[in-house]
């Protein structure tokens, strides 16, 4: 039985994007910053949010196991929310994009928890919890939705409401997994991915408009999180394909180009600067955005394909080397430029698929023949970031660059 908590007030995100994560709430950050506007008037938080668990029991009065949130009505439900927003209060803070991300779970999982929000700048934060599809204990994934809170949506919301900053984010995602030995035969570890997908508010291009993604994947092998655990963090494989397009409502981004993408293939362990170099066709390009990224003592290896507009990172853990074997982040992101007057419609558009793959993300040596690998059975936790322009625009009208 899904117990269902509708519209209620939380309170507002602050989440990290393309600025670095490790600035004191309300100092400047490295980056092109102006104040906001204040909240519109009439906005009231409590319009704006929704928040669904499931409830712990997990089965119906007939004994029948649920399968979790329906994903396609929470997104139904937080896309009304956004466009009553928008109907409300997008003269107010628009021109702009508003957007944020299709809820596409793996087959192997369900959603036990739901949060999502319209903040008065009119960017939108979700988190979405998963569990295994069999399993019918949801207090791992409630009590992650609660750390998620106080970690992320409580000490982060003066800093949004106060603060404008260039890029602009437009949406910020979480989605986590914990892989346990009750849904997945092992215990295996947790792994969360973090996306915030932004655009370039400042830029006087009249062709071109210029969006950015910054993900950071955590990951936590078995042998740290879990009492009695024996599986090290081994090899995950992030992606972001700027051309992906899976929604029956959404366009494709008109004439993607992916422009840059970091880190390439430095050696670990280290510390390193990313900076995304957003140019269009001709252009020279600015750098614009910076944070550090951590490097594990494995290795980062760059599978990207920028023919297909895919960034690819394939991060790789020593099995003997500490950052193997305990809590470990990595920081990736990459930019798009697209055609302006097509993107510019009105209408959404898919703008950047996210992906993390974990089938091979945990690894036990055994000795010989009893190696063991997984979770094989996963299916890669990801989602569809999407844009929608509001507002007056002039742009220049002619045949797409070359």
């Amino acid at each position: 039985m899904l117990l269902l908590i509708g519209v209620v007030g939380i309170l507002a995100v602050a989440v990290p994007g393309l600025v670095d994560r490790d600035s004191p709430l309300g100092e400047e950050v490295p980056a092109a910053t102006n104040p906001s506007s204040p909240s519109p008037l009439g906005y009231n938080s409590e319009d704006f949010t929704l928040v669904k668990f499931v409830e712990e029991e997990g089965t119906g009065a007939d004994g029948i196991s649920d399968t979790g949130l329906d994903p396609a009505m929470l997104e139904e439900e937080s896309r009304a929310l956004l466009v009553n927003f928008t109907e409300r209060f997008g003269g107010s803070v628009a021109p702009r994009y508003f957007g944020l991300a299709g809820i596409t779970p793996p087959e192997d999982a369900k959603i036990g928890a739901y949060l999502f929000r319209v903040l008065p700048t009119g960017e939108t934060v979700q988190y979405i919890g998963l569990c295994g599809r069999e399993y019918q204990e949801y207090s791992g994934v409630l009590a992650r939705a609660d750390e998620w809170e106080e970690s992320q949506l409580i000490p982060r919301t003066d800093g949004t409401l106060t603060m404008g900053s260039n890029p602009q984010p437009i949406a910020t995602v979480t989605m986590d997994c914990e892989y346990t030995r009750m849904e997945y035969g092992e215990d295996y570890g947790y792994a969360g991915i973090t996306s915030t997908l932004s655009w370039n508010c400042e830029e006087n291009d009249r062709f071109n408009d210029y969006f950015f993604v910054r993900t950071t994947a955590d990951v936590d092998p078995g042998i740290h999180r879990s009492s009695g655990g024996v599986f090290r963090n081994h090899i995950f494989e992030i992606s972001h394909d700027w051309m992906y397009h899976d929604s029956p409502r959404d366009k494709s981004l008109p004439y993607a180009c992916i422009s840059d993408y970091d880190p390439g293939m430095p050696p670990g362990p280290a510390e390193v600067e990313i900076s995304l170099m957003p140019r269009a066709t001709g252009s020279p390009g600015t750098p614009l955005s910076w944070w550090t990224c951590a490097i594990p003592d494995g290795e980062v290896w760059d599978d990207s394909h920028p023919a297909d507009e895919l960034a690819k990172w394939d991060l790789t853990f020593e099995y003997d080397g500490g950052d193997s074997q305990t809590n470990f982040t990595f920081d990736p992101g990459s930019t798009a430029t697209c055609l302006q007057s097509s993107a510019r419609d009105g209408q959404p558009h898919s703008v950047c698929r996210i992906e993390m793959d974990c089938r091979q993300g945990w690894f036990y040596d055994g000795f010989l023949f009893f190696d063991k690998v997984g979770p094989e059975n996963a299916g890669p936790l990801g989602y569809t970031l999407s844009a929608q322009w509001v507002g007056d625009h002039e742009v220049q009208r002619e045949e797409a660059p070359p």
